[in-house]
Formats: structure tokens, sequence, C-alpha cells
């Protein structure tokens, strides 16, 4: 492993598994590709877009391909195909619309769902281990950036309740030092931050690992991800957030994040790194 793979190409990879179901439907009816374009009244470069992956089809365009190929049996699984496709990428600018604080009660819901999270962080603290000042600093971030409404303080107290995780279920969180030192918050808000870090070092049902600065990374740490029990992934993008579920992205992610976790320290070595980061901080003028 070199390199996290790259977020667009699962949803690719669905994209065209789609278009060779819809070919072997047509196919299978003895229709060529102009003569169903024809019957659909599209243009005939429709159908090869979609059967290579190059466009995703509609509801309307899956039900009409499998009505002109007698194939209506099929429409319900190749919707609901569809419908998975849909939900693993939404941008950010749709899954914020209605404001930081919704989003963090739908991640909140996912959480309490299960018993173990896995999580890695490569730029910022992660959510489970947010103060507030460092919370509103994320959320000022959200609303410049995706233009996400202005509910800062209800979205700071839910991602709050998204932390009762910690005392409920089993938690990983790997992320790296440089997480610790990056500028994504006022220098005093970000001493404050580490210092909720080191006690959080302590906390029965979490394990808290520090990759350092200088470790031999076994794969390139592109994003940050979070893994829910052993069924799916949420990644983070600058445009958008995908939801993985299928077994394969699955048991990616978790090997990524086992050779991460593997070179990360723990318990007092990591509490020596959060302490060297403070101090340093402390003495920049």
């Amino acid at each position: 492993m070199t390199n996290l793979p790259h977020v667009s190409s699962n949803i690719r990879q669905a994209r065209e598994t789609l278009g060779l179901k819809l070919r072997e439907i047509r196919l299978d009816a003895g229709l060529s590709g102009k003569e169903l374009a024809k019957q659909a009244g599209w243009q005939a470069s429709k159908v090869s877009k979609i059967e290579l992956g190059k466009q995703t089809p509609t509801d309307s365009d899956i039900r009409l391909w499998v009505k002109l190929a007698d194939a209506s049996d099929k429409e319900r699984d190749l919707i609901a195909e569809l419908r998975s496709l849909e939900s693993k990428y939404m941008e950010w600018k749709r899954r914020l619309h209605a404001g930081v604080k919704n989003r963090q009660e739908e991640i909140r819901q996912l959480e309490s769902q299960v018993t173990r999270i896995r999580a890695f962080q490569c730029s910022v603290i992660p959510g489970l281990l947010q103060i507030p000042p460092y919370i509103r600093e994320r959320f000022k971030q959200s609303v410049k950036t995706w233009g996400a409404p202005d509910d800062i303080e209800e979205g700071i107290r839910a991602r709050l309740r998204r932390q009762d995780v910690l005392y409920v279920a089993d938690t990983h969180i790997v992320m790296t030092e440089a997480a610790l030192r990056y500028g994504t918050a006022p220098k005093e808000i970000l001493i404050e931050q580490l210092d909720r870090l080191s006690v959080a070092t302590s906390l029965p049902r979490l394990k808290l690992g520090i990759i350092p600065l200088r470790a031999s990374y076994p794969v390139t740490p592109l994003h940050g991800f979070h893994i829910l029990e052993d069924h799916t992934v949420l990644v983070e993008t600058l445009a958008a957030e995908l939801t993985l579920m299928q077994p394969s992205e699955i048991e990616l992610y978790v090997k990524v994040f086992d050779a991460l976790a593997e070179i990360a320290l723990y318990g007092q070595s990591a509490r020596r790194i959060i302490t060297k980061a403070i101090a340093d901080l402390s003495a920049e003028g």
C-alpha cells in the first residue's frame, strides 16, 4: 500500500457495475444500443454512456430501459442499486443545507447504533475529542466555505452530544502529530484543545494513538475517515462526503486503519507528544 484510494474511484466503479447490468439486460432482449435509444426517444450516445458508466441513469431511465427490454422484474433491484450509488456521494453544499446541527445529529444517530468506532484524522483534531471553541472554528469554516446556515452554536451543542459515545462504544482514534500543530485555530484555543486531548488519553473506552511527525508511513494519509462497526465508512473530502458500504471498501479502509494504528504511539508516549506540542505553542511569541 502506498496511497489511499482516490475518493471518486468507488463511485465510478459502482456506476460502471450498474451500466454493465443494464447492458446485459439489453443484450438478453436482443436490442442494439441504437434500437433501444430510438424506442426510448433518446440520443444514441446516451445508451453507451450509461453502459460504460460515464452517465448515471435516473429512476425513469431505468424503468423505461427494463420495460423496453421486457425485464420489468429487474426494476426493483436496479432502482435499489441506483439509490445506493446516489447515497455514496453527497456534496457538502447539499449535506449542510439544513445546517451543521442537523448533520451532527445525523452522525450521532449512526454512532449510537454501533459498539465499535475507528477513526483517523491527518489534519484536524477529531470531532469526538473537540472542545467548544475549537468546534466553533471548524463550523465557522463550514459556513464560510460551503455556505451552510449559521447555526453554529446549535451545532456545537450537537457535536458535544455526539461525544457521549466515547463512554459507551469501544473507540479507537488515530491522528497525526501534525494535526496537533496545524494552525486550525488561534494559539490559545489550540493549547486548550491539546490539554483536553491529553486528558482524553485516560478515558477507559478510548484508545488514542498519535503518529509522530517523522514516523515512516506504510500508507500516505490523504484524508480522514470514520469506520462504524464493520459496515460503514464515512470519508470527508473538500467537495463531499462519501458513505461506503461495500465489503471490499470496508476491508480496504480497515486494512489502512490497522497499518496507521500500528505506527502510532499510545498512553504515556502519546501524552509526551501532546505535552511537547503544548510547550512549543506556549513558547511562540
